[in-house]
């Protein structure tokens, strides 16, 4: 055999035995594992115990009542005796004489002292409406018209003075010769409303006429009619004059 061979087989002899402590190992090994896996199927086996907890029960001490301050002077006060009023004398009664009447005066006979009669005042008559403003506008008829102005049974003159005066302040008179006169016909509603208004009888003047119209609708709403008025509506033929 070579040098190099011998060499080789000398150092296979010389390395260690491992296989003897490997089983060693394996055995302290195993019966670490072992006792482990005994412990913990003791401890499982075994019941769990739950922490004791120890209760003590403490009943509220009872709230003692507030006392309330004491007045300065519980005591009351009595009122001060009322003085006993001290009666006065009662005065002496004093005989009267009367005297005996003169004959020379006179006495009112029972004639003379009855109050009048009192007279029935007659209730006055209401006031007819007038015929017209004296400014351009009235309601009255005209020139042998037998149309009205108003009905007949409307006696409140009041009524048509406010009327006129409102609806004049809202005709403005275009340039129109003298004597040119329009007829407008309208209808006043319990509240005051105006409807129906219509030109009745044209002036012959087309501006004349549409300034007569345009005071209607501006003047609308009207007063309320008067209370004491039965209908629930009244008709008013009014002529607008140059």
């Amino acid at each position: 055999m070579d040098a190099v061979s011998l060499i080789v087989i000398e150092r296979e002899r010389s390395r260690p035995r491992l296989l003897p402590y490997a089983l060693i190992a394996l055995f302290f090994h195993s019966c670490i594992v072992g006792a482990i896996f005994l412990a913990s199927r003791h401890a499982a086996a075994r019941p769990a115990q739950m922490p004791s907890v120890s209760v003590k029960i403490v009943r509220p001490e009872p709230q003692k009542p507030r006392q309330r301050p004491a007045a300065s002077d519980p005591r009351p006060t009595r009122p001060p005796p009322k003085a006993t009023p001290i009666p006065e004398p009662e005065p002496e009664p004093v005989e009267t004489v009367l005297a005996e009447p003169d004959p020379s005066e006179r006495l009112p006979s029972e004639d003379a002292m009855a109050a009048p009669e009192q007279k029935a005042t007659p209730r006055p008559t209401p006031v007819p409406a007038p015929a017209g403003s004296g400014s351009g506008l009235s309601v009255g008829g005209d020139h042998g018209q037998q149309i009205p102005g108003i009905p007949s049974d409307f006696h409140f003159a009041y009524y048509v003075q406010r009327m006129l005066a409102l609806i004049e302040s809202r005709w403005y008179k275009p340039a129109a010769p003298a004597g040119t006169k329009a007829r407008v016909r309208f209808t006043i509603d319990r509240e005051g409303g105006l409807s129906r208004i219509e030109l009745e009888s044209s002036s012959g003047n087309s501006s004349f006429d549409r300034a007569a119209l345009r005071a209607m609708y501006a003047a609308n709403p009207l007063p309320p009619l008067p209370p004491a008025y039965a209908k629930s509506s009244l008709t008013v033929h009014l002529t607008f004059s140059e």
